[in-house]
């Protein structure tokens, strides 16, 4: 609860956000995902002279009239300006082509493997950002002392200790020679995940709503916060059966944990060196010489004004919560969206890679602006011109 008060402040606590500052951001959001569309579309087209190549797989080259009718099929034969107006209209529907390996709309293929990705890193992140809160917290509280060395110990170890050599010694380690969890894949071979779309989509909605309707009565910010998480944890809950959400999570475990380590030290590390730079500052000391519960200097005082670091590594995570995880992905055969770009990009299925590559930059750009507007709630003070 504290910490839900910390990062969402109640009504009485909320600095209003100019509706210019909300336009200025924006605007350059969007003039960035612009361009990031347009490299995103000439850029996988410069890498073959014919476009079509990867759809002539198998077919003869004197076979000109077939060659041709793949080009005017997929649009390959229209001028490449021409082509990418066309491809400016098929996104605003969504329409991102056809997939080249799996012969049916890339939207179904991306929609079939993001929940996997988020299995991993949504996950992960939460672990390492609530528990990198506690334990830098308690090191900065303790500064000298066994707590806070152990913690420097720990960022000297992981950081000297890449993720994915650990990801390949824990494999070696937990799957082979001590067979605790599988080496590979979401589930058990065989197994195919059941799940009730109908009955998420109305318990997660109902959560939003008694979000919604709890806030206008209550006014407290930290509603907006868990009340979704919860939802959404109850909704996965009810609509998937539980022999699977185990199944599940003991596949997931391993990856977990091996991502989490050095995520939840690095968390630690920044929130313990932020609260140090601030443990002396004037409006600290006066608190103190008021007498203000120790408590609430802690939480109230010293953490939240050095949240500015930890919301910039927090909007750096979400930015990277799709295609953040690819060499574990790789390494556990988990069937995320950095395993599909690499498929994608192996077979030169470029319709498929550039709309990854889009839905990551998108993810980015969203996470940047909301960061940005975080801390200028945090620091009115931050990004006024």
């Amino acid at each position: 609860m504290v910490f839900c008060k910390l990062f969402i402040p109640s009504t009485k606590e909320v600095i209003k956000i100019k509706p210019g500052f909300i336009l200025k951001k924006l605007l350059v959001s969007l003039g960035i995902l612009f361009v990031v569309i347009t490299l995103n579309f000439f850029l996988p087209r410069l890498i073959y002279a014919d476009p079509a190549t990867p759809y002539y797989a198998g077919v003869p080259e004197d076979a000109i009239a077939l060659r041709a009718a793949i080009r005017e099929e997929y649009g390959f034969d229209k001028p490449m300006i021409i082509q990418y107006f066309i491809y400016l209209g098929k996104l605003l529907t969504l329409d991102f082509g056809v997939s080249y390996i799996y012969k049916e709309p890339v939207f179904n293929v991306m929609f079939k493997r993001i929940p996997w990705s988020l299995v991993l890193s949504l996950t992960t992140m939460l672990i390492a950002v609530f528990s990198g809160i506690i334990i830098g917290a308690v090191a900065a509280k303790n500064r000298g002392k066994w707590q806070d060395r152990t913690v420097l110990g720990m960022s000297t170890l992981t950081t000297a200790i890449p993720t994915f050599w650990l990801a390949m010694v824990s494999v070696m380690l937990f799957a082979f020679m001590i067979p605790v969890f599988p080496y590979r894949g979401a589930m058990t071979e065989g197994y195919v995940l059941q799940m009730n779309g109908a009955l998420f989509g109305i318990v997660f909605a109902a959560a939003i709503v008694l979000t919604v309707v709890l806030w206008f009565i209550f006014h407290r910010g930290w509603l907006n916060f868990t009340l979704p998480i919860i939802g959404l944890i109850a909704a996965v809950a009810v609509s998937i059966p539980f022999d699977d959400i185990a199944d599940v999570a003991y596949h997931a475990a391993l990856p977990i944990i091996v991502t989490a380590i050095g995520s939840i030290i690095s968390y630690a590390m920044l929130v313990r060196n932020s609260m140090i730079s601030v443990v002396n500052e004037d409006y600290i000391l006066t608190a103190r010489a008021k007498g203000v519960p120790q408590k609430d200097i802690l939480f109230r005082h010293t953490f939240r004004n050095a949240l500015l670091p930890l919301v910039t590594n927090i909007g750096l995570g979400i930015s990277g919560l799709l295609g953040g995880s690819v060499l574990i992905e790789q390494i556990f055969t988990w069937p995320g969206m950095g395993t599909l770009l690499l498929e994608a990009n192996n077979s030169g299925d470029f319709q498929l890679s550039q709309a990854i590559l889009l839905l990551f930059a998108v993810v980015t750009i969203a996470a940047n602006f909301i960061t940005d507007l975080i801390y200028h709630k945090l620091d009115p003070r931050v990004g006024i011109a």
